[in-house]
């Protein structure tokens, strides 16, 4: 919003017309013009918002600059609103920002969100909007800079209840996702707690990568579904003690593309990671894996470190068709196939960080304390 340069709050402005008007009538009445031309004057200024004498005399400059702008604001706002002088110490508050977040006396409590320089952020009229929460709550703020006044107003939303419901809807979506992944894994007689160990493991090797909380937490949640394409291969073959014929492994093999195709249709985040996953998980490095046979960093970043994960867990747990293997073995067997079956990078970071797949592997182990 612009606003006119002005000496003259909203109040004031108010009392000036009618004032200036009582005397129009008054003078009028009793011909006393000089009180005509200064109802006129009274009028005017109260109209524009602007006193030429106040002007000359710097008479409540600022205050009115300022009572004007707080005119704009809700009077009965229910969600907190303030100000920001060019020093960043609150100017303004209104009873509901001082109930519920009476500890932000300055801009700089906001945990550097806004900008240190307000000078440039108020004479740019600039906006910024960011969340920020409380031992109890989350507000969306939204701040714009206003020349007029030299200062900053944020406009408060609390988002506590919507923040809370959408976290709840992926909470769910995560545990929906892991009871399907293991509906694929039981089928085939695993461990109870592979996918969600897949998943750590999958969350803490996309970190050491580089890539951002978030997209780690994507993976974290999708791996889980890395074998759902087990539920259309037979149980004869999923379940078989010895070791599978080359035509039982070609059927085998159809579960990652079965899982890709069935996850594939959906646009949510979620699903479409998992899709990637269980299309490339069993895709090696030097490109001897399946189904399509890609290489190197051509195979997904997503399917590359479930396939480190998921083989690491595989090793370590007992199967129908074998026993666990102890870590020295694994770590050789790593080691060994680096650069081959996985993305080197991977391996390197799996093994120079042992203890705290370890960690993982304890935590979710499928066998309790004393069980």
């Amino acid at each position: 919003m612009q606003i006119p340069l002005i000496n003259v709050g909203k109040g004031e402005s108010h009392l000036r017309t009618a004032t200036g008007t009582l005397l129009i009538i008054v003078a009028t009445y009793n011909s006393y013009w000089l009180l005509v031309i200064m109802g006129v004057l009274l009028i005017f200024t109260g109209t524009l918002y602007y006193c030429p004498v106040c002007h000359l005399l710097g008479i409540r400059s600022k205050a009115s600059r300022e009572n004007f702008y707080l005119s704009f604001l809700p009077r009965y706002n229910i969600q907190p609103v303030s100000i920001f002088n060019q020093e960043g110490r609150l100017s303004f508050a209104n009873s509901r920002y001082k109930k519920i977040i009476p500890q932000i006396s300055s801009s700089y409590d906001f945990g550097g969100e806004i900008p240190d320089n307000l000078e440039t952020f108020i004479g740019n009229e600039a906006q910024l909007r960011f969340s920020f929460e409380t031992a109890d709550a989350v507000f969306q703020i939204m701040v714009q800079g206003v020349r007029p006044i030299d200062a900053v107003v944020c406009y408060i939303s609390d988002i506590t209840e919507v923040v809370n419901t959408n976290r709840e809807i992926i909470n769910t979506q995560k545990e929906i996702v892991c009871i399907m992944g293991e509906i694929g894994e039981t089928r085939s007689e695993e461990t109870g707690h592979h996918v969600r160990r897949v998943a750590e493991y999958s969350r803490l090797l996309a970190i050491g990568c580089g890539l951002s909380v978030e997209e780690a937490e994507l993976i974290h949640m999708a791996s889980p579904m890395h074998d759902i394409g087990k539920v259309g291969i037979p149980d004869s073959i999923l379940t078989k003690p010895g070791k599978l014929t080359a035509e039982e492994y070609e059927i085998m093999k159809t579960h990652a593309k079965m899982g890709y195709d069935t996850l594939n249709h959906s646009e949510r985040p979620i699903l479409k990671a998992a899709a990637i996953i269980a299309g490339e998980h069993h895709e090696k490095f030097d490109g001897r894996g399946y189904p399509n046979g890609t290489a190197g960093k051509a195979i997904h970043l997503y399917g590359r470190i479930t396939a480190v994960a998921d083989v690491f867990d595989a090793l370590g747990s007992d199967r129908v068709y074998k026993k666990a293997w102890p870590l020295a073995k694994i770590t050789a067997l790593f080691q060994e196939e680096r650069g081959k079956h996985f993305d080197p990078d991977l391996v390197d970071f799996l093994l120079a960080n042992l203890e705290q797949f370890r960690d993982i592997r304890i935590r979710f182990s499928d066998t309790k304390p004393g069980g």
